[in-house]
């Protein structure tokens, strides 16, 4: 039990989790099936709903099989419940979710008669209590999906449950059996069922289907039967009969003497001797079950039983039912109809599904439309089967299948709900040899009322079968004797009569109209054309269609001439007619002409009226108007109104401008009328609105701009805002209109503004510095918003630059891309870029004809050939003087700024600010790290606001505050030779690296001048600094070893490490956790430059 109950939690939360994603029913059907198929008690299955006290107070019977019956109604409302869970759990939740209505008679009758019902729907939280109904309270917004989830998993195994116990199908019935209340349950609770030693019969485990069986116990034995009983007419034996079913414990039927006699009822025998070795059983009929009613028309008693179909049939049904060729050879067994006593009362029934109470002459519910014997599991699937998709409807009076759309039926004409007509003859008696020999030549079918001639089992009109007609081969015990001779009576001649020759002339002429009206369609006739052409040209061999070519015509003409000379008073004109205004008068009076001109003289009149109340008075003109269009009132206004058009026709259709309009001009509803008809306005009160702007004192607005305005809105405050908005560069006003703004901030300037911000950069600045006049946005460092920004400008700047403008910003923004480009170089000597595909070191300019490395960028010479940049460097440090003399400040030039982002070359040092700007590509970064200044910063907990950049620990912006002692006792730890002496032949005592320097606003290349300091190797500290941090930047030296403590903890708050302090650490077990943790986590710059 414990895997079995591990097995159902993860099936449980598997379930309940799919149902709350997506409220699909579907998703979760092979859970609940697998839930509802396990053996455990119902306590410990549903942990939400009371599914044990639900199952027991709506259950009600004198036996098993009627407890189980009387389920159908908890079944019923369990699929309405599960419905209302599963609108709960859907993502698309319907529109009046949150209430439930009982003034809905299915409601009542199933959920609302329910033990239990409406306690599901508080557990849905639906525990508001309103007059109409429940609902969720007013402070809850959504409902709780997991727990709705939960109820309505649960409800949905119920349900299945129910399902397979009312169809005899659950695999364990007994947990149902111990709970639901019925004589014999005691006996069955102590039989244990099932019986720990019982034998289960070969086979019936499984069925050719797959659906599993309960395992039946050993067969009881036979009991006596009580003194004074009797035993029920054509039953073999009272022994036979006695005890029940060996499967279910039914009431058995059948007996097989192959199976040891086991007996069976009828389900039971129907699945047990499905298999191909039983097929061929022969079994033993034990008893006819005696009902009241047929179970076919559930209005008349049982006559005989057929153990093949499993039907106990009246004696009508039983006739109609076994004219079938494929079952005319079943046997039946004949069944005596009970004792008044024993019957139950004949006067009504009630419906299964909605309780209602009907006469016991109806088949249908008179309330919800149903058959009299549908249960309540199969009116609920009929039911989701109907909501799901109605595409067409069946016909109770002649089976006719009628589209969902129609509302009578095509061939009865009868209303779609009407019920099956009453049969005219009360039930009709026992059949007689002079009846049947006279239903055999001539009979009349009770549904359609065709008289038939001839001896059929069907109605040759509606194809539906016969009733009252006895089997022609009655093989039924009881049934021989007295029907064999009459059989071989011959048949008596048909009788012709006055109402079938008429029906068989209504026929012949319905299929001759149609097969006419089949032609005409081909011939482009209408049908009621060909209706009409046969009404008229009467039983003559005209074709229909050849005869309205050729004949309807004069006929039009001549209504035309008998409507015309008509007078409806005297001195009134005659009445001209279009042959389109006789047709259509001809057709609707179905051919005949003088009810034609009747009906088209009487519309004419119609129309003139109709036309006079519209302001048209002139009779002639009228009439004349209405020929022209075929008698259509819409068509003569076309026809009336156009002269009074013309003098506007003119005016729209000419090529002079339309006249302005005079804001003066004391007539308003002419300017508003105006102002609709030229400009569009939404409405009469937005003309009025921009009327009153207009004319407002001491404004400068335009009639364009106003317009515009009024038609984003009608508020007037917001109105004067958007006209009159100023522009931050002139300080003019300007409507909103004529104001533009970049897509990368909500500035706004006016047009000619924007025009010459952009022209001026274009032609006299880079195109980095493209921004917002305003603002300087956006941060054009950050190459994701760099591609996007670049994109949406060119759009804009499209149709506001000049031509040979545009042009060349195209041209830059090209230049700009190129940059990016892995083979693009710049040349050493003259600042030009080009892209280069070759694979030699000395490269060509092609603007200054001058050669230079690829590689190392310097200025070529013939020594480099053959050589690595790293040897020819080498090579000029011991050959060249000129490098020689230079000494540390050659040293610094060669290694100085290389731009990260176009690898523009800079020979300067990187003393002095940090902030550089590449004069190529305006990019800036940082000398010392490469790392990119930026506004906005994408470094998440930063606090630093306006220009920046993030150093790491090893960049000059850090190391330049160290003394040079400190820098070479880093070097000599790691074993890296530094300069200490001044080169041979230097001047003595000023630095002489080269600096880019501001001399009367120019920026010129300098010597530095500064003083040097001994032991600095003839440099400044400044610039010595910046040699021995490249060494350690070129060997990838941490200096994080030699940070003293206040250096290690102002590190870690710099770069967010973790720098608490644990409450027994001193502090050098403190400062090198910090340390390694600081090595561990930050690592030094990536972007620094290093030497090869």
């Amino acid at each position: 039990m414990t895997d079995v109950s591990k097995r159902l939690e993860e099936i449980r939360s598997r379930a309940e989790t799919s149902l709350s994603s997506n409220g699909s029913a579907q998703e979760v059907k092979d859970d609940v099936q697998a839930m509802a198929n396990m053996p455990i008690p119902l306590s410990a299955k549903y942990c939400h709903i009371p599914a044990e006290i639900m199952v027991r107070e709506n259950s009600a019977g004198d036996s098993w099989q009627e407890s189980v019956t009387s389920l159908g109604k908890l079944y019923t409302a369990l699929s309405i419940l599960e419905k209302y869970g599963l609108n709960l759990t859907s993502p698309t939740r319907p529109k009046y979710w949150r209430s439930v209505k009982f003034n809905n008679p299915v409601f009542r009758a199933t959920v609302g008669s329910i033990k239990g019902g409406k306690e599901v729907l508080h557990l849905y939280g639906y525990c508001s209590e309103q007059p109409d109904g429940l609902s969720f309270p007013e402070d809850i917004t959504d409902p709780n999906v997991k727990e709705v989830a939960a109820l309505t998993l649960e409800v949905m195994t119920l349900r299945l449950e129910l399902d397979m116990l009312i169809k005899n199908t659950h695999c364990s019935p007994e947990i149902f059996k111990a709970i639901i209340p019925y004589k014999g349950a005691e006996d069955v609770q102590e039989q244990k069922w099932p019986p720990s030693d019982a034998t289960s019969l070969p086979g019936i485990g499984d069925t050719p289907d797959g659906m599993p069986q309960p395992q039946s116990p050993t067969p009881p034995a036979k009991q006596t039967p009580s003194p004074g009983s009797t035993p029920s007419p054509g039953a073999p034996s009272t022994a036979d009969t006695v005890g029940g079913c060996n499967m279910c414990g039914n009431t058995p039927t059948v007996m097989c003497g192959a199976c040891s006699s086991i007996k069976f009822c009828n389900n039971c025998d129907l699945v047990y001797h499905r298999h191909p070795d039983r097929a061929s059983h022969v079994r033993e009929a034990l008893q006819a079950p005696v009902l009241d009613n047929c179970t076919i028309c559930g209005s008349f008693p049982v006559w005989a039983y057929c153990p093949t179909c499993r039907q106990r049939q009246c004696e009508t049904c039983d006739k109609l039912y076994h004219s079938h060729p494929e079952r005319r050879g079943h046997n039946r067994i004949p069944v005596m109809a009970p004792p008044k006593s024993m019957r139950s009362s004949l006067s009504s029934w009630e419906c299964t599904y909605c309780t209602t109470v009907n006469e016991v002459q109806a088949v249908l519910c008179g309330t919800c439309d149903r058959p009299r014997l549908a249960s309540a599991a199969s009116t609920v699937l009929e039911d989701s089967l109907q909501a799901s998709i109605v595409s067409e409807w069946q016909c109770k009076s002649c089976t006719v299948m009628n589209s969902s759309s129609s509302v009578l039926c095509t061939v009865c004409e009868r209303p779609r709900l009407a019920t099956r007509p009453p049969v005219t003859s009360a039930h009709p008696a026992t059949a007689t040899p002079k009846s049947l020999g006279t239903a055999d030549t001539q009979w009349m079918c009770q549904f359609c009322t065709y008289a038939n001639s001839k001896p059929a089992d069907t109605c040759e009109m509606c194809s539906l079968p016969r009733t009252g007609q006895a089997p022609k081969t009655p093989t039924a015990p009881m049934l021989g004797t007295r029907l064999n001779a009459l059989s071989l009576k011959t048949p008596a001649p048909a009788i012709e009569n006055s109402d079938l020759k008429r029906q068989k002339q209504m026929r012949d002429e319905g299929l001759k109209l149609i097969q006419e009206i089949r032609e005409g369609e081909k011939r482009g006739v209408t049908p009621e054309e060909v209706y009409a052409a046969v009404c008229v040209s009467g039983g003559s061999s005209v074709n229909p269609c050849d005869w309205l070519h050729s004949e309807l015509p004069h006929l039009l003409d001549e209504i035309c001439a008998m409507a015309a000379s008509v007078q409806r008073d005297p001195g009134d004109p005659s009445v001209r007619l279009s042959r389109a205004e006789a047709k259509r008068a001809w057709l609707a009076a179905g051919g005949d002409a003088e009810k034609a001109v009747t009906q088209v003289l009487r519309n004419r009149w119609a129309k003139m009226e109709e036309l006079s109340s519209l302001g048209f008075r002139e009779a002639d003109k009228c009439e004349e108007a209405l020929r022209m269009s075929g008698g259509e009132v819409r068509g003569a206004l076309s026809f009336l109104q156009r002269p009074l058009l013309e003098e506007f026709h003119k005016r729209v259709w000419s090529d002079l401008p339309e006249p302005t309009i005079d804001i003066k001009d004391p007539d308003r509803q002419r300017m508003c009328r105006r102002l609709l008809a030229l400009y569009s306005l939404p409405s009469w009160g937005r003309c009025e609105l921009a009327l009153s702007l207009l004319q407002e004192p001491d404004i400068q607005y335009s009639l364009e701009d106003v317009l515009q305005a009024v038609r984003e809105s009608h508020d007037r405050d917001f109105i004067r805002r958007v006209l009159a908005k100023e522009c931050p560069c002139c300080l003019s006003v300007f409507p909103h209109n004529k104001m533009r703004s970049l897509t990368s901030c909500e500035c706004s300037v006016c047009c000619e503004c924007f025009k010459q911000h952009f022209t001026i950069t274009v032609r006299d600045k880079h195109i980095r510095e493209m921004v917002c006049p305003v603002c300087g946005g956006p941060d054009i460092n950050d190459p994701e918003h760099l591609n996007t920004y670049f994109s949406t400008l060119d759009i804009q700047l499209r149709d506001c630059l000049e031509p040979e403008v545009y042009e060349l910003f195209h041209k830059k923004l090209m230049e700009h891309s190129l940059i990016q480009d892995p083979k693009f170089l710049w040349c050493s000597h003259c600042s030009y870029g080009f892209i280069y595909d070759g694979e030699q070191a000395k490269v060509t300019c092609p603007q200054c004809k001058n050669s230079f490395c690829a590689q190392c960028k310097k200025a070529w010479e013939a020594q480099h050939a053959g050589l690595s940049c790293e040897q020819f460097q080498a090579w000029k440090r011991e050959n060249d003087p000129e490098y020689q003399k230079q000494g540390l400040a050659g040293y610094l030039r060669d290694n100085g700024i290389t731009c990260p982002h176009c690898r523009f070359q800079y020979a300067l040092t990187k003393g002095g600010c940090m902030h550089f700007t590449c004069s190529q590509c305006r990019y800036q970064f940082c000398s010392g790290c490469n790392n990119p200044f930026h506004t906005t910063c994408s470094v998440a907990q930063c606090s630093v606001s306006g220009l920046h950049a993030h150093h790491p620990r090893d960049c000059l912006f850090y190391l330049r505050d160290w003394d040079p002692v400190q820098l070479q006792a880093l070097l000599q730890k790691n074993g890296v030779e530094f300069n200490t002496d001044p080169p041979q032949g230097a001047q003595p005592g000023q630095c002489g690296v080269m600096e880019q320097k501001d001399e009367g606003g120019q920026q010129l290349d300098l010597p530095c001048g500064a003083q040097c300091q001994a032991g600095h190797a003839g440099l400044c500290e400044k610039h010595y600094k910046e040699y021995l941090v490249s060494l350690i930047n070129g060997h990838s030296l941490d200096p994080a070893p030699l940070f003293e403590k206040n250096d290690i903890v102002v590190a870690c708050r710099r770069y967010q490490v973790d720098e608490r302090r644990g409450e027994v650490e001193d502090d050098n077990t403190y400062c090198a956790r910090l340390l390694k943790k600081l090595m561990d986590e930050v690592p030094i710059g990536d972007k620094v430059p290093r030497m090869k």
